[in-house]
């Protein structure tokens, strides 16, 4: 999808470059790689060395920080707390980026305060998070650039493109919800057959009879698709399912890695949305499940919907915070199976 490049000039047109910008939106690492080149090349000619090293990730005056397993580590803030102090090479600035920093570990958090606070005059920060869930410490020694979300018909228009079924259409609308970063790891893959990977992940799924089997299932699979499968079929058998196999489930559900157990939390909260929309005619997330959501709304309480679905906004936040993995998880799936 195109980057808001007037905005990235309007940025870059004041008077002075500021030392740390936090950009927020659900595109803000696609952003963040053109603010960069816009910074090392004003005219983005796509010619000079600056900008033949960006398209390379080799530039020496670029350092580009991601996660290193579920979180950016303060082992990592401090190495680049070590690498600030050398000047540029090739450049006039030198760019860190940090890719996710809602996911900063607390101590990580801190220890990039203090370069934050008073960083080297050559140094750029450029941020990136999804959301604003960030410390009020940080946030205030940026400049916020927040980027407009992009409209399901824009998700729907970039399917289109690619030339699926009218059914394949409906079925990706439903996995990715809409949303642009869920698009990626879905319709990007070479030789793509979405109803293909979706009737053999059911199929598998439907023969897993074992509700532990399926949670490490849910933990094993890499296609967007399945994963999406294996949380739907949860749900579905959750209020089946006794006080003593939820438990089981729960204690199985923190082997998971957190970024998994996130995974279950938004296909779960995009699931009993689904259940309130239904019962208000409301335009669905899961178009696939329409059926089973206009019979399954007649039969469960408005309130306890809700009450769910406020309890399932609150889990990434504890998550992040180290709350008791399997307390959190008990006392989520029993709320959810109470809604049925």
């Amino acid at each position: 999808m195109p980057v808001n490049l007037e905005l990235i000039e309007k940025t870059l047109d004041s008077a002075k470059l500021h030392h740390a910008y936090l950009i927020i939106g659900h595109e803000s690492e696609i952003f963040a790689k053109e603010f960069v080149q816009s910074i090392f090349c004003s005219e983005r000619c796509g010619e000079c060395a600056h900008c033949y090293k960006l398209a390379k990730d080799v530039h020496p005056d670029l350092i580009w920080v991601a996660k290193s397993g579920k979180r950016i580590s303060i082992d990592q803030i401090r190495q680049l707390q070590q690498q600030a102090l050398y000047a540029p090479t090739e450049a006039d600035r030198k760019v860190y980026v940090l890719e996710q920093i809602e996911d900063l570990s607390l101590e990580a958090a801190n220890s990039l305060l203090k370069i934050l606070e008073q960083p080297p005059p050559f140094l750029v920060f450029i941020l990136t998070a999804r959301s604003a869930n960030i410390l009020p410490t940080i946030l205030s020694r940026c400049q916020i650039i927040r980027l407009q979300a992009s409209s399901s018909t824009d998700v729907e228009n970039e399917i289109k493109a690619r030339n699926f079924s009218g059914e394949a259409l409906d079925y990706l609308m439903s996995v990715t919800k809409g949303l642009p970063h869920w698009l990626a790891p879905v319709v990007f893959v070479e030789n793509f057959d979405p109803m293909a990977e979706r009737d053999n992940a059911r199929t598998e799924i439907q023969a897993i009879a074992n509700e532990i089997k399926l949670i490490q299932a849910l933990g094993e699979a890499e296609s967007f698709i399945v994963q999406r499968e294996i949380v739907v079929e949860i749900l579905k058998r959750l209020p089946t399912w006794n006080l003593a196999q939820i438990l089981k489930i729960a204690k199985a559900m923190t082997e998971l890695e957190t970024e998994r157990i996130e995974r279950f939390v938004q296909e779960a909260s995009f699931w009993y949305r689904d259940l309130l929309a239904a019962r208000e005619d409301s335009p669905l997330f899961n178009r696939d499940f329409s059926d089973y959501f206009q019979t399954q709304a007649k039969k469960v309480s408005q309130l306890t919907l809700i009450e769910a679905i406020k309890m399932l906004e609150t889990i990434p936040w504890s998550l992040q915070r180290n709350a008791n993995v399997q307390l959190l998880l008990e006392s989520l799936l029993l709320k959810l199976k109470s809604v049925d």
